[in-house]
């Protein structure tokens, strides 16, 4: 009899732990589930944070400087479009002493070109141009590449092949003194004969190779480079006893063209 006693006390035990487990489970697996997304969403705002950390307006600016610039990096960002493009131009009008305002048209004419490239490469069929497809088709913009050319250019090229080290190269042979009509064409000559981008490197000679050469191997790095070309000084107003710095110019690669 205490046996049996003994028994169905140990029996009842067994099942309330079980229950008691079950609960705690229960309890566990829904607090996962509750600060599951809540986690995500914690690491995602930190991911944006370190984001626009890396692009800021200068501390010079005004507030309302600073919210129309950072807006550009918010929208280059969203559009897919190149940040640092933009961030390059406005170092580029810092390093040169010029106003706020001025360094904001520089900034958001190479946004505006980076769009237009990207435009004209999606309406060429192309289903995602890359960031760095679109900074350098703003650089051709900038010396007088038109978003019809460069969508011709991206309509005549397998749809699988970055155009990343063709619009450099076109950049390159432009500022040695190329015209930017024949540099596009001897470009376009080597596109349509599927020739290799190290063979277009050719064409610019060993000056341009190691831009080339970045942009196809690392994207980011090779614009790094592309941007770090030559500046063009922007304070002739000086010499008018005016004082006042002189227009921002320059694009990416430093090819100077008043706002």
């Amino acid at each position: 009899m205490r046996t049996s006693f003994i028994g169905a006390v140990l029996f009842v035990h067994a099942i309330l732990s079980a229950q008691v487990g079950a609960k705690g489970k229960a309890s566990s697996q829904s607090a996962a589930t509750v600060e599951g997304p809540n986690a995500q969403a914690s690491a995602q705002a930190r991911l944006n944070a370190n984001a626009n950390a890396s692009f800021k307006a200068p501390e010079r600016f005004s507030a309302k400087g600073r919210a129309r610039l950072e807006s550009m990096y918010s929208e280059a960002r969203a559009r897919g479009t190149s940040e640092a493009a933009i961030a390059r131009r406005v170092a580029e009008g810092e390093a040169k002493g010029a106003s706020e305002a001025q360094v904001l048209v520089a900034a958001g004419r190479v946004k505006t070109d980076m769009e237009l490239t990207q435009e004209a490469m999606l309406a060429a069929g192309r289903a995602k141009p890359s960031a760095d497809e679109c900074a350098r088709g703003a650089m051709l913009m900038a010396r007088g590449v038109t978003s019809a050319q460069i969508e011709t250019m991206a309509r005549r090229t397998p749809s699988d092949r970055s155009l990343v080290v063709a619009f450099d190269v076109i950049s390159q042979l432009a500022a040695q003194g190329v015209p930017v009509t024949q540099a596009l064409a001897r470009v376009q000559a080597k596109l349509d004969s599927r020739a290799s981008d190290a063979a277009l490197l050719k064409l610019a000679g060993g000056a341009s190779a190691g831009v080339g050469a970045g942009a196809a191997m690392g994207g980011g790095a090779g614009a790094a480079a592309g941007a770090g070309a030559t500046t063009q000084g922007a304070a002739n107003a000086a010499a008018k006893g005016t004082g006042v710095a002189g227009t921002v110019t320059g694009t990416v690669t430093g090819v100077v063209k008043k706002p």
